[in-house]
């Protein structure tokens, strides 16, 4: 099955060889797509992806002008490849855990009816990039969070969901989450590990009163569609949102 791989970046050049690594190193498992938006870099991320491209075949590159991340996980939707079946994302600071990927499209080839699975991250105050994996030691927490790269997604349902909502600086994946779950697709919770998040200092969510602000509005939004159909009330949404504000490194 193809699977693309969304991964927008920023001025992320120290952080991006190792997430694309992380990626690459899982090509047996599928038929690998790896979509780079670079959304405007200016701190030498397009000689890190040359290198790259020259080295992997399954990268490929769009480069755009600087619109923020919203704009770039669409730029990433829009284009891609005519044989992809399969999407998922990966922010350009973290990693993907190896055999997530064969861990949970496995749903996909025994269940075509399934329009997306969903697991679980650690997040991490630091990594070793010789292992691709936290170090040793660190502080860490396990939880069922609200992040994209936390899912497998079919194409088709992507499609009929529609794009990110471009209005949001921060927590646009926090609302097209939502916005999966309030479409009401045939799903699997997994207890595949998908990603470790890497908590450091240029963070965008390490800027709380915005963080909060589009947080608060992509609930605004899941309330109403909420009201208006009284079958999303009665779905639960199983996210560990409680052990978040418990998680002293987040």
């Amino acid at each position: 099955m193809k699977l693309t791989v969304i991964v927008p970046t920023y001025n992320r050049a120290a952080f991006l060889p190792y997430a694309l690594k992380s990626i690459v190193l899982q090509k047996n498992a599928a038929d690998l797509d790896v979509l780079v938006v670079d959304d405007g870099s200016t701190d030498g991320t397009s000689d890190v992806l040359a290198e790259m491209c020259a080295a992997e075949p399954c990268i490929r590159v769009i480069a755009t002008e600087n619109r923020g991340v919203a704009a770039a996980r669409n730029v990433g939707l829009t284009n891609l490849l005519d044989e992809t079946e399969l999407v998922t994302f990966l922010d350009s600071d973290d990693l993907m855990p190896q055999g997530r990927i064969a861990a949970d499209i496995v749903h996909f080839r025994e269940e075509p009816a399934i329009d997306m699975t969903y697991g679980r991250m650690l997040i991490v105050e630091s990594v070793d990039y010789d292992t691709m994996a936290p170090t040793a030691g660190c502080r860490r927490a396990d939880v069922r969070s609200i992040h994209l790269a936390s899912g497998l997604y079919r194409r088709s349902f992507l499609d009929k969901v529609g794009l990110v909502d471009e209005r949001f600086i921060q927590a646009e994946d926090t609302d097209y989450i939502l916005r999966l779950f309030d479409a009401l697709p045939n799903y699997r919770l997994t207890e595949t590990c998908c990603l470790y998040y890497l908590r450091h200092d240029g963070n965008m969510t390490r800027r709380h009163a915005e963080s909060r602000k589009y947080f608060m509005l992509a609930l605004h939004k899941s309330v109403q569609r909420r009201r208006a159909n009284p079958l999303l009330g009665a779905r639960k949404l199983e996210f560990d949102v409680k052990a978040l504000g418990e998680v002293d490194i987040y």
